[in-house]
Parts: C-alpha cells; structure tokens; sequence
C-alpha cells in the first residue's frame, strides 16, 4: 500500500540523504538495476518493503541533493513495470506504481511489498551468468544499495522458509562431546529450582536435550545444534566451531572511544562460555564495575551500597543482547562502560519495531534459545522486559533507555546513560544556548550528542518519539540555522557532532564536600567518575587537507585530476592518501575536490565493501564520529601492482 506521496518521498530522500526503504533512479527504462532493487525490496527481512521514485537523480558532481529530472512515456513504463514483475522472477511480484507530478515534471512511485517468509526468496528466471544471476539471483538490500546474495547469505532466507533459525543448524564438526556435563549438570539444578517436578528432569540427558530442541540424531549419533552448543557447549569447543560467539567487556576511560591504540581501553575482558554461565558472569562484571549509591532506609542504622542501576536492568539488558542476537553474524557482543553511559551492541536489528519496544508480545529471533532461558528463569518471553527496565530506571531517577535498532546495518545498540538526560548539570550547560530558544527536542539532540560523542536520527527518535522526518528537521535546524552541530557521514551514517566552540565541560567537578547521604535520594555521586579527557581528545588538526606533506610524485596526480576522473585516474590517488594515514570522507572530498555525496556513492562505498580495497579505521564501530579510511593489504597489492610502491 503507498502510503507517501512523491514529495513525502523526496522529502525523506533529501532530508536523510539515503533512506533504506526508498530508492531514486532516473527512470528511463525498466532494466535491471530497477528490477534489482524490486527484488531486494521483496527479499529483506524486517524491511517491510520499500519504495522506487523514478525520475529522480541521486546526488552528482552537478547536484548537491536528489534533482527531478522526470521520465518519459509514463504509461509505457508501467506497462513494462507490470510485466516484468510478471515474467522475470520465479514468481511474480504484485507491486503498485503510480504516475505523479512532482516540481512540474513527471514521476513514477513503485511500492514493493515485503513477501512473507514462506514466499521467499524472490529469484530471478533464467541461467546464470546473466547480469541479475551470477551468484544465486537473489538480490537483498545493503547499506549502500542492493546486492546478489552468495550462498551463504541465501541461507536465513531458506531457514526462514522452512520455519528454521540459524539456532537449529547442526555444525558439520559438532558432536556429543563437545557438550560440557558440567553445564547439563547447571541446567538441571536451576530447571529444578523454578519447577523441581519438570518433566525433563526425569529423562535422560540425551533425552531431555532433545526434548528442550538442542540435539538432533545424525548418522545415529546425538548431536547439538547451534543452540545446544551456545547454551551448553565446552569453551574450548565453541571456540573451535564458534569462534566470534564471544561478548567483549571494554572499560574506556572517559565518555567517548578513544583514539589512541595504545591509549584505547582501561580494562577489556573477553568471555567465552556457555551462556547458562557467560550470563550471571557478564551481569556480575558489569555490576560490579558501575559507580554505587547508598541509601539509608527508614528504620535501618546501616548504609546499603547498590550499583547505579539497578540489577533487573542489567540481568534484562544482558539476556536481550545474547537471546535476540543474530548468530549468523560473525560479530561479538560488545559491551562498552564509559564514564557516563553503558552501551551494549550486538548483531541483529529489533524483530520488533522501535516505536512498539516495550509493548506486550515478543517476537523471537532464537526461540529455541528463549525456551531454555525462559526455563531458567533468565528470560521473559511476553515482551515485558523492556518495560520493566523503563519502569525500574524511572523509579531511581534515571533516563530510560536509548534503543536503535538498524535493518540494514543488522545491528542493535541499548545505551543506558548513568544520570538524567535533562539533569541539573546537563540543564546548566544548556544555558550557553539560552538565545537560540530551542524547543524541548532540539534540547534534547544536544544533550545526548554531548554524552555519546554525536547523535543520529535513530538516537533522537529513541528519546523523544518523533517520526524519521521530524527528528531529521530537528538536526537539520540544529546543523544548518543554528550551526550548532556538525554534519558527518551520509546516507543511513549520517551523524552529527557538536560544533568545536561548544565543548564545554557537562559534568562538575567533585565536591570538596564528599558524597552526600540523601537517604531519600538516589541519585549516584559521580563526581570520582569525571574523565581526565585531555590526552586521550583526538588531535584531528593534521587531518584536514593540508598536502604541503604529501610527496610530489602523488601531489602531481591529484593536479592532474579532472572533475570526471574515472576510476583508473581516481582510486589510486585514494588508495595512496589513505595507506599514508586515515581519511575521513570529508577529508578526501576537500583534498580531491569532489563533492562527499558523489565521492562515497561511486567510488569510496565500491572500493571498502565490494573490493576490499579500503577498509574502517573503527571497523567494530561502523558509525563512529571519527571513522576514517585506510588502505587494505589487499589495497596495497593494487597499488603496486600499478606500478605505485609504498615507502612504510
């Protein structure tokens, strides 16, 4: 059902820069790159599915922004829209497409419906080798665009139309052994506790794993299932057959990830167990790593120290990142305690979405997994947990939690901040801008772009409800009439930073008073927790376009480069800057003259995910606010191969 019109489209388009539900394409012909992104539309999990607006060029070397240039025979293209949809997949796809006038010129709108998992995937006809089939003619949608899946990333499409989860595979290496008695032995004891009379109980171990769905019979023999292993698995077996599923505890000083490799972490902690024992384990490291309260209840003579928040939030904060994760995804669960904020990161974007996060009603990644911890008494499985975390943090004075869940990226970040977002601090900084009047939501995207280093659509939508299009004027306002935020990234990493006057201190300094015993206030003293920032700040002050340091044999090239260069001309030039030092986007538009939009779209996006030429300087942190590029081995290899040798 199309339920934007074309200028709420273009709107979103220039706004947003790039949105993962809308594609622009100029339009003049049904060919395969529109019938890709009809594919991809159909085929992406969580999607819901997306939008084309033909006629509608993307950002260029002439436009700053999405320009409609409008299509032609209107009427002729939807005929051949309609039988293509028809005729060129393996089934047809029933999308809806409108003809409109926008800014005086013609316009196609195309609404492609997500199809239901058992309809999926959505495949091209025909043999391969043809431009829509080289790999397996299923296309999917990206982070920058659409792409044919391989193998490999076909496979959740087909788990998902068989009614599997990547939790029920079984390994190819896996077996019984690789089982730890100890952990069976652990599941027993606290099955016992929650219902000792459990039927399972009184089975065999074999028997009760396969009644719990965690073994299946292979040739004869039990063995576990992705699921069995996470959950019961031997560390030196997960390791051997799991080796990213781990969680990462880093403790980084400060309130924003630091720059300097040797400088980068106070603690790291690296834990690799079955869940049943990596859970309470992980609650109990971050618990007691938190800055304590006291309080002194009425009738008690004693003080009772507690973690900051509470532990129901924590024990629900962990189990969430581990059962709602995206196991397919080679990727750890990363969980960073800064001065001023917990951030919990896993692979695997909300089933739900945001704006429903906290209502009843759970939909499941790992249901088998979710069984077993519900079992235990680790989990809830009624979509209550997030509520209850909010109700908890309000009742000892804290900001709810700042969910972002990312579709396309995959990825799910929970950030718990250690005091109120609109504390008495955080009001006192805000009267710097008392004369700019901001609203309440405008107040608000500062604040938190001051705690977390920057802030993004998802981040300010968490936090104040808006819908993507207010929350993006709101930052367009701050960017661009108040110049109180500065833009960085594109398309869906689009981030904004403070703006370098504004870097006034948030927290206060400790009191010479010490803590104060306010029986009746919960507030924490985090006046130990203020970072001593100065020498872990990134000095990005020789990381403009200064190339008075370049060598002139790479200077010549940049000279000699046209507004057109292609890419035999281009990319060398790139992959020489960033294998001296990291670049940021930016950085390389202002050093080769080219606008960011139209540098990253056709050459920068191409070289890092198709080519591997160039890679992320904070790869675990696609988003981060000084994210830069930097030349691969494999970039390196191109370069020389070209003649072009590197002086390390």
């Amino acid at each position: 059902m199309i339920e934007f019109t074309p200028e709420q489209l273009l709107a979103q388009l220039r706004e947003l820069d790039e949105c993962p539900r809308i594609e622009a394409k100029r339009g003049s012909d049904i060919g395969s790159s529109v019938m890709q992104s009809i594919c991809a539309f159909a085929n992406e999990p969580g999607l819901g599915g997306g939008y084309l607006l033909l006629g509608v060029n993307e950002p260029d070397e002439t436009h700053d922004t999405f320009s409609v240039c409008g299509v032609n025979h209107s009427d002729q293209l939807l005929n051949t829209l309609q039988t293509n949809c028809r005729d060129q997949f393996e089934q047809p796809i029933p999308v809806q497409a409108q003809a409109h006038q926008l800014e005086g010129k013609r316009v196609l709108v195309v609404f492609v419906p997500e199809l239901e998992p058992a309809a999926k995937p959505c495949t091209f006809k025909g043999k391969f080798d043809s431009k829509n089939k080289r790999k397996s003619g299923v296309w999917r949608r990206g982070l920058n665009g659409d792409y044919e899946c391989s193998q490999l990333e076909l496979e959740p499409l087909l788990l998902a139309k068989n009614g599997l989860g990547f939790e029920q595979v079984l390994l190819p290496d896996a077996h019984w052994d690789d089982l730890d008695p100890h952990a069976i032995e652990l599941y027993r004891t606290l099955r016992s506790k929650v219902r000792p009379h459990a039927e399972e109980l009184q089975a065999s171990d074999s028997e009760m794993l396969q009644c719990l769905n965690l073994v299946k019979k292979r040739q004869g023999e039990w063995v576990p299932n992705i699921a069995g292993l996470l959950l019961l698995g031997k560390p030196l077996a997960l390791r051997r057959l799991l080796p990213a599923m781990r969680v990462d505890y880093v403790r980084v000083a400060g309130t924003q990830w630091v720059e300097d490799p040797q400088q980068r972490f106070d603690i790291t902690l690296d834990l690799r167990e079955p869940l049943l024992t990596l859970i309470p384990k992980l609650e109990a490291t971050i618990l007691d790593d938190l800055p304590k309260h006291f309080r002194l209840e009425e009738g008690k003579t004693q003080r009772d120290d507690q973690p900051l928040l509470p532990q129901k939030v924590i024990r629900e904060a962990v189990v969430n990142a581990v059962m709602h994760r995206d196991y397919q995804v080679n990727q750890p669960i990363i969980v960073v305690r800064f001065s001023n904020r917990l951030e919990i990161r896993n692979a695997g974007y909300s089933l739900k979405p945001e704006a429903m996060l906290g209502e009843m009603g759970s939909i499941l990644r790992n249901p088998v997994l979710a069984s077993v911890l519900y079992d235990v008494s680790f989990a809830e499985t009624k979509g209550s947990g997030i509520r209850t975390m909010r109700r908890l943090l309000d009742q000892v004075g804290l900001t709810a939690p700042v969910f972002m869940s990312q579709v396309i990226q995959n990825q799910f970040l929970a950030t718990y901040l250690l005091h109120q977002l609109m504390g008495e601090e955080q009001l006192a900084w805000l009267k710097q801008f008392a004369h700019f009047t901001l609203n309440n939501d405008e107040a608000k995207a500062l604040i938190l772009a001051k705690e977390t280093g920057a802030v993004d659509n998802a981040g300010l939508r968490a936090i104040t409800g808006l819908d993507t299009l207010a929350a993006s004027q709101v930052l367009g306002r701050l960017h661009h009439q108040y110049q109180l935020l500065v833009k960085g990234g594109a398309g869906p990493s689009t981030y904004y930073e403070l703006s370098a006057p504004h870097e006034l201190p948030l927290f206060a300094a400790a009191s010479d008073e010490g803590p104060r015993s306010n029986a009746g206030d919960p507030v924490a003293n985090t006046g130990d927790l203020d970072a001593n920032t100065g020498d872990l700040d990134a000095n990005t002050g020789d990381l403009d376009a200064n190339t008075g340091d370049l060598p002139s044999d790479l200077l010549a090239r940049i000279d000699q480069l046209t507004p057109k260069a292609r890419r035999n001309n281009l990319w060398p030039v790139i992959l020489w800057l960033c294998a001296m030092r990291p670049y940021k986007t930016e950085q390389l538009a202002k050093t080769l003259n080219r606008r960011e939009n139209a540098l990253k779209a056709s050459h920068l996006n191409i070289m890092r995910e198709q080519e591997g030429l160039i890679g992320y300087a904070y790869p675990e942190v696609p988003n981060h606010p000084e994210q830069a590029y930097q030349t691969t081995e494999k970039g390196r290899q191109w370069l020389a191969a070209r003649g072009i040798e590197l002086n390390d």
